[in-house]
């Protein structure tokens, strides 16, 4: 990948304080191809994640765990950054770095059993959706289950949801496109793979962030810093073609 630093990030190094003595902890978790251990990158987001410390000269080390313990070790002052997250309707104790990602949340389902044409979530009643615990999708998908519109099972993990749905006991299952193609991908045989499509239509879009600890000796400098380099990246025009780079090395089509 182009490592080219621009004009604006050599600034920013030149005047920010000399480097942490340690590597900053970042908690993470497995969700390919966003972020992974075994990744090329360690995944697309924890990839620009990366490239946003060197760019600011911060040195870190990505911890992985899961995804809520690391967000409330972040939020404790425990770790000094979770990637990544939604914006989260308890912001306390955590700063946003970026958009690190912008992502289309959608419901994959059976062809054979295909949804009914629908415009709005509300056209959906009666149906029964898969869930995975933890992932906060929209307010609104989770209001409708609840006012009974439509029925929501959740499940511990998105394989399971998958299973669920491959078996007919739900009829559609709400996960990020690229994420659920890549799983379907890496835990699914072919034949089983071609029976699955993903709605034209988004649940919801979101944008999702490096979130900083606030309450961590440094936290808010750490955050001023990615930020800025971030910055800097978008306003040189490199970021795109960061990410376009990151997404190739992760064998995501640029379309």
């Amino acid at each position: 990948m182009k490592r080219t630093l621009t004009a604006l990030s050599f600034v920013l190094m030149a005047l920010a304080p000399a480097g942490f003595a340690d590597p900053i902890r970042i908690a993470t978790g497995e969700y390919a191809p966003m972020t992974g251990e075994a990744l090329p990158n360690g995944g697309v987001v924890n990839g620009l994640v990366a490239r946003l410390a060197e760019d600011a000269g911060i040195e870190i080390a990505f911890e992985y765990m899961p995804w809520n313990r690391g967000l409330e070790l972040t939020r404790a002052g425990q770790r000094h950054a979770a990637s990544y997250w939604s914006d989260l309707a308890d912001q306390s104790g955590l700063i946003e770095v970026g958009p690190v990602s912008s992502e289309r949340i959608v419901f994959f389902y059976r062809k054979d059993k295909p949804l009914p044409e629908w415009t709005s979530l509300g056209d959906l009643a009666g149906q029964t959706f898969g869930a995975t615990l933890g992932y906060p999708y929209s307010e609104e998908f989770w209001a409708l289950g609840e006012n009974g519109t439509y029925n929501i099972q959740t499940a511990p993990n998105d394989i399971s949801n998958f299973k669920k749905l491959l078996g007919g006991r739900i009829d559609a299952f709400v996960i990020d496109e690229l994420v659920g193609w890549d799983m379907l991908n890496q835990n699914f045989s072919p034949e089983d793979v071609a029976q699955f499509a993903a709605s034209e239509m988004p649940v919801t879009e979101t944008l999702a962030y490096l979130q900083v600890s606030s309450e961590i000796e440094g936290g808010a400098d750490i955050a001023a810093r990615l930020q800025a380099a971030y910055d800097a990246l978008q306003a040189s025009g490199e970021l795109e073609a960061v990410k376009t780079a990151l997404n190739s090395e992760a064998g995501i089509p640029a379309n």
